[in-house]
């Protein structure tokens, strides 16, 4: 069911990845420099596939052990997720192959596991705070 709370945080937490993302390969790493294609396009494609990975890190937060565990810790059942899904979507990336890496060397996927995994865990962090701060009156609390 897509709530307020559910739709807010997956655009929050997508915008927040996506800047993320631009900051790390467009600024620190100078990846865009190695398109074979328009930036432009580049980015449009990117912000799609950012909105599709905000909705799986905004929906994993909802995983019924994680809530069980971290029942009134938002924050770090977002964290967890987000962090979860960042190696799980950098494993989907290297077996497709769709990856910034100038190969596959251990340093460099140990780069791009970790940057993955903490960009992903920032925006999971990103969903444990709407869901704090967003009252949701469909949501319901055990006590």
């Amino acid at each position: 069911m897509i709530t307020k709370r559910f739709f807010i945080s997956c655009l929050a937490s997508s915008i927040v990845m996506f800047v993320l993302s631009y900051v790390w390969h467009g600024m620190v790493l100078t990846d865009f420099s190695r398109l074979s294609y328009s930036k432009h396009l580049f980015l449009f494609f990117a912000a799609l596939v950012y909105l599709m990975i905000g909705f799986v890190v905004a929906k994993s937060i909802d995983f019924k052990i994680l809530e069980k565990k971290f029942k009134r810790k938002p924050i770090l059942r977002g964290a967890i997720s987000g962090a979860i899904c960042g190696v799980a979507f950098f494993l989907i990336a290297t077996v497709v192959g769709v990856s910034f890496s100038t190969g596959s060397k251990l340093e460099n996927m140990l780069l791009d596991v970790t940057w993955q995994t903490i960009e992903q865990m920032i925006g999971g962090v990103v969903v444990g705070l709407t869901h704090f701060f967003v009252f949701d009156p469909t949501a319901h609390f055990e006590e």
